[in-house]
């Protein structure tokens, strides 16, 4: 079933919405012209019985109905109209020369009137009528008028309604030509946006804004898989080459056990990169979940110093809790903030020297950790959080995947809150994150 495009539908509505207002405009101007003709027709009968009043009054003394025919037939002759006049008495008889009036007479309309007179000692009742020829013929010539006009303004209308709902789409029919050739491999194509000032100019503008989002989650997929698959090559093939050449000959038992030791190394690595890409593959998926309630910020940083104590001291790095004096609760996950803080403090200790102090607080609901370290450059601050981003140059090559920062963003995104980066050049680094209460 071919289905009506809009332009059509537009247009339909148009001419049925134009038929009507037409129609009820014709039909409308009918009847005012009928009662404006009738009206008019209703006043001259009216000025006619008053000339008549008056004809009899100026006459003066009229003694006999002989006399007031007479006076009734002078009057008719000066002023013929075409109508018709006639006195009745009040047993109903009549004095005039016109035969007795009718509404009707041989297929033509007549407009009566009355009035009551006192002549000859007797009390008449004038009846004049005149016919509504003119009136008809008037009516008729306008109601062809509008048969014959309606049809002719509703196709000239149509036709150019047509037209002009073809120009107003055609907007509409070139943006939908360029998105039909977007595709994933052209997304930085753009529609072409009408300076119209209008829908059309904020419809392409909002695809265009939507092409925009849509190139750039493109663009991360395909650095996250590029990245990703970097980042697993890497243990791939050394678990491979060490597998090769333990059994390229034979060896001795603490050599395949050294072996053996380098390819478990590398399946944890490959492990932990797995999870990592897990979780954040579930963030992106929106099945990331958080079961939230009352957490001690306080005891939970100092869970998280002692912690990470030991392997503090053995790099010669200050770590202490600065908690707050009062009761720091905030509704959250408490797993998951957890994870949140190791990866600050486990960042923030692999790029700290020795001699260096790292400091993790919790202020009434917002948690830091600054340390002192070598900080992070303006330049790459903005990236921090990026998946696989790491600022090597600045931070040291810590051997992580660069996963941590953006694993903890979207736990932080998760609980509806929102972790920032503070840091400069040589001036250490502090990343906080805001709960709510």
């Amino acid at each position: 079933m071919r289905r009506v495009s809009i332009r059509q539908r537009l247009t339909a509505w148009y001419a049925a919405a134009l038929l009507l207002a037409l129609l009820l405009f014709g039909g409308a101007m009918s009847v005012a012209l009928e009662r404006r003709l009738v009206a008019g027709v209703t006043a001259r009968l009216t000025l006619r019985l008053q000339g008549l009043a008056s004809a009899l009054e100026a006459e003066g003394e009229i003694h006999d109905r002989a006399q007031l025919a007479t006076e009734l037939s002078e009057f008719l002759r000066d002023n013929p109209d075409g109508g018709q006049l006639e006195l009745r008495d009040m047993a109903g008889g009549s004095i005039g020369p016109a035969a007795p009036l009718a509404p009707v007479q041989r297929g033509r309309k007549f407009l009566t009137a009355t009035r009551t007179l006192r002549c000859a000692g007797e009390t008449f009742t004038a009846i004049a009528s005149l016919p509504l020829d003119e009136a008809s013929v008037i009516l008729a010539d306008f109601r062809g008028l509008l048969l014959w006009m309606i049809p002719a303004v509703l196709a000239v209308a149509t036709v150019g309604g047509y037209w002009l709902s073809s120009r107003a789409l055609k907007p509409v029919d070139e943006i939908t030509s360029v998105a039909r050739t977007i595709g994933v491999r052209n997304l930085s194509q753009r529609i072409p946006t009408p300076a119209t000032g209008d829908e059309l100019q904020r419809m392409a503008e909002t695809w265009n804004a939507v092409l925009e989002r849509l190139e750039a989650a493109v663009q991360r997929i395909r650095q996250f898989t590029s990245d990703a698959s970097h980042e697993l090559r890497t243990p791939l093939t050394l678990i491979r080459a060490t597998a090769d050449l333990a059994l390229r000959r034979e060896r001795e038992p603490q050599e395949y056990r050294e072996s053996l030791r380098q390819i478990a190394h590398e399946a944890e690595h490959m492990t932990a990169l797995t999870e990592s890409l897990l979780h954040l593959a579930r963030a992106d998926a929106g099945g990331l979940t958080v079961t939230l309630s009352a957490v001690d910020l306080n005891s939970l940083v100092k869970e998280v110093v002692e912690q990470h104590a030991a392997v503090a001291e053995a790099q010669g790095i200050e770590l202490q809790a600065r908690t707050d004096a009062h009761a720091a609760m905030a509704q959250a996950d408490a797993e998951a903030l957890r994870r949140v803080l190791l990866i600050l403090v486990d960042n923030a200790l692999k790029h700290t020297p020795a001699g260096g102090r790292v400091t993790v607080s919790a202020e009434g609901t917002v948690l830091t950790v600054e340390d002192t370290g070598a900080g992070i450059p303006a330049a790459s601050l903005p990236h921090v959080f990026e998946r696989f981003y790491r600022a090597d140059e600045a931070r040291g090559a810590g051997g992580g995947f660069g996963l941590g920062l953006a694993i903890a963003q979207s736990i932080a995104e998760a609980h509806g809150a929102r972790i920032t980066a503070e840091s400069g050049t040589g001036v250490g680094s502090r990343f906080s994150l805001a709960l709510r209460s």
